[in-house]
């Protein structure tokens, strides 16, 4: 066959000839050959066709797909195989009493070799498993834990959203993390549009999500059910059977003993497959494919590593049975130190991928430019202070559910005492009294400059602004200090053409407010009050109005800590805003600042003047810097109080991002975008409970 390459709107798919069975292939790509190109677009139009539903926004649905999901998948991929995508010979095998197949059913359509249940053929994809008549499109996966579960479902997701990139208005194939469901009564259809708008934005009122689910077009890729714990991953199932009741496509993934625990058949899905054990013959292939027969030998000649061969006491397969535990031991098995188990074997990982002399390789091999976290192996932090960063982080990740992780998500109840959490409050009252103290003083003393000398200006303005800053900090005590949540506006996105509109709108409806209530009340109009009234009114209510609809673009997190800098960006944009805004007021109303400083004894010419024209631009700026803290900043100071007193507790590194992508580099954490993960679930659990 003919080495071929297609580009689909600059994503390469390179095509080889390289034959790979069921399972290499797709935990790695599906074969990128022209015959499979032809069956997952065939899969993709014979299981959904061609929609041509009007209520249905295709283009945003090709961005998501092309801009997030193909990369993030193919990402993942790359990071859990390695460069290579060198994958392990695992066999699939179909498993139908999950999902409660009548045995009718199964004699019509399942019987492989003349039995209800076999390993699928070799030669094909499981997209086309995934697509057959019986099953169309409802499948459960199921494995070990290290079995490559998650790389299953990733590889199907490549070929399915490969699939709907070149067969448009098809479907939407996108991934969601069933550790996120966390309201017991909630609903995966409500589940899934809330993921939808909170990782991906879009705008609520057009019901975007809304109609991918009413017209069916949305393929839910779920992955982690097992992530619930026992209790809550019952009710999930049954959430999930209720929604598959009715929703005709769904993928769901999840460890086959913590399936097996639930006890519930996903009785509304229509096929399932589990990822088995590797036999005696597939491992010493793998071996051998790395040029590492003496492997085998020493695990036929060691005792200990022989017996991880054997299925557990509970009913588990052997460690050296699992995909996962077999590349590690290819990476840290020395004769001179024997494996006695899984926790030996992953701290043998850790210990190894920490230490001096494997970094210092690393470097070594690493022949293009990459730019490191830390310049040296010597800057880099030493192993101990590592793995206690990385226990608290497993800890956190553990008791909140999550899988993965954002910097700017961590919130005030990762604070492991009530004092600590009295310290960050005081932190953010301090840091609120200082900075509105500082701006109000300034703002005081630019006004009364004019009419008083520097000294008593001085006195007054700074007397002034420590009251209002102890206020203003005491307030943020007891308020914004004790928060339960700190939400972040990095999302918010809005466009320069945006904020033109908004001002002229604002300034429009002000003046026709000032001219209806001038006729109407000819007694208003002596003061100009009505026009700086509704202009102070105005302008807010449009900019909410303006910053609720620019949320309405596709949000893709690239950088670590991304939001918390949106959140300081966003700051200074709505500084800029409130000084103009002040300014606007402060020049329409007669009787404000022009008139406190012209009855005061100024002439009216030194009004007018530049210097008290900049004067007036100067407290209207320090105003506006004071708006900005409230409107953008909250988040950033309860952001940066809660990291002062994690990293004085010995908690956290003070640079988290660079010390995250550290971690990336030693094979310990993966990252998408912005968001981090450890390399295997097992690696997680295993953090987590050293951590204790």
């Amino acid at each position: 066959m003919a080495s071929q390459h297609q580009n689909i709107d600059g994503s390469s798919i390179e095509h080889s000839q390289v034959q790979q069975n069921q399972a290499g292939r797709d935990v790695v790509s599906f074969l990128n050959s022209h015959d499979n190109q032809v069956i997952i677009n065939n899969t993709l139009l014979g299981l959904f066709g061609k929609s041509e539903s009007s209520g249905v926004d295709w283009d945003w649905g090709m961005d998501l797909l092309k801009r997030k999901q193909l990369p993030e998948i193919r990402k993942r991929l790359t990071d859990t195989l390695g460069r290579d995508r060198i994958l392990m010979d695992v066999s699939i095998e179909e498993q139908q009493n999950w999902v409660n197949r009548s045995p009718l059913a199964a004699d019509r359509t399942l019987q492989i070799n003349g039995k209800d249940c076999g390993t699928l053929d070799a030669n094909k994809m499981l997209i086309e498993t995934f697509g057959r008549d019986d099953i169309e499109g409802k499948l459960l996966i199921l494995g070990a834990p290290g079995a490559g579960k998650t790389t299953a479902l990733l590889s199907l997701a490549e070929q399915l959203v490969y699939g709907a990139i070149s067969q448009p208005k098809t479907v939407i194939p996108v991934i969601f993390e069933l550790s996120t469901w966390q309201n017991d009564n909630q609903s995966i259809e409500s589940w899934l549009i809330e993921q939808l708008y909170e990782l991906h934005g879009g705008n609520r009122k057009s019901k975007l999500y809304e109609q991918w689910l009413e017209r069916q077009v949305l393929l839910p890729l779920l992955d982690g059910l097992d992530e619930l714990g026992l209790e809550r991953q019952k009710k999930c199932t049954e959430k999930l059977n209720e929604f598959a009741e009715h929703y005709p496509h769904l993928v769901v993934c999840c460890r086959v003993k913590e399936f097996k625990a639930v006890d519930i058949k996903m009785r509304n899905l229509r096929g399932a497959v589990c990822l088995q054990s590797l036999s005696d013959a597939r491992i010493q292939h793998y071996f051998d494919s790395l040029k590492r027969p003496e492997l085998w030998e020493a695990i036929q000649a060691t005792p200990s590593l022989q017996a991880m061969l054997d299925t557990t006491t509970e009913g588990d397969p052997g460690l050296l049975r699992v995909p996962l535990f077999v590349k590690l031991v290819v990476d840290v098995y020395d004769p001179q130190q024997p494996i006695s188990g899984k926790a030996d074997l992953l701290n043998k990982y850790i210990d190894r991928q920490l230490s001096f002399y494997k970094r210092e390789i690393d470097r070594r091999k690493e022949l293009d430019e990459y730019k490191w976290a830390y310049k040296t192996v010597k800057l880099e932090p030493c192993p101990n202070k590592t793995l206690s960063h990385l226990y608290w982080l497993a800890k956190e990740m553990h008791a909140n559910n999550q899988v993965d992780f954002l910097i700017e998500t961590m919130q005030f109840n990762c604070l492991e005492s009530k004092l600590q959490k009295l310290f960050c409050s005081l932190l953010v009252g301090i840091f609120f009294a200082l900075y509105g103290g500082v701006n109000i003083a300034l703002a005081i003393f630019i006004i009364i400059i004019p009419i008083k000398n520097i000294s008593v200006a001085g006195i007054i303005s700074t007397s002034l602004g420590m009251f209002f800053g102890m206020f203003f900090g005491l307030w943020a005590f007891l308020t914004v200090g004790q928060s339960r949540s700190i939400i972040s506006v990095g999302k918010l996105n809005f466009s320069n053409k945006k904020i033109l509109n908004s001002f002229c709108l604002a300034i429009a409806i002000g003046f026709v407010g000032w001219f209806i209530i001038s006729v109407t009340s000819p007694w208003m109009f002596r003061e100009h009050y009505s026009i700086q009234l509704i202009l102070t009114l105005a302008l807010p209510l449009i900019m909410a109005l303006n910053i609720k609809i620019s949320s309405s673009e596709l949000q893709e997190t690239t950088e670590p800590n991304e939001g918390i800098w949106k959140s300081f960006e966003n700051t200074w944009k709505f500084s800029f805003l409130g000084s103009i805004w002040l300014g606007l007021n402060a020049f329409i109303m007669k009787g404000g600042i022009f008139n406190f400083i012209y009855y005061s004894g100024l002439e009216k010419a030194a009004i007018l003047s530049i210097l008290s024209i900049i004067k007036i631009v100067l407290s209207c700026a320090s105003g506006g810097l004071f708006v900005g803290l409230i409107l953008g900043g909250t988040a950033l100071i309860q952001h940066l109080s809660l990291r002062i007193i994690l990293y004085s507790n010995n908690r956290l590194p003070w640079d988290f991002a660079r010390f995250l992508k550290y971690c990336v580099e030693r094979r310990l954490l993966l990252c998408v975008g912005g968001s981090y993960r450890f390399l295997h679930r097992e690696l997680l659990d295993h953090f987590a409970q050293l951590s204790k």
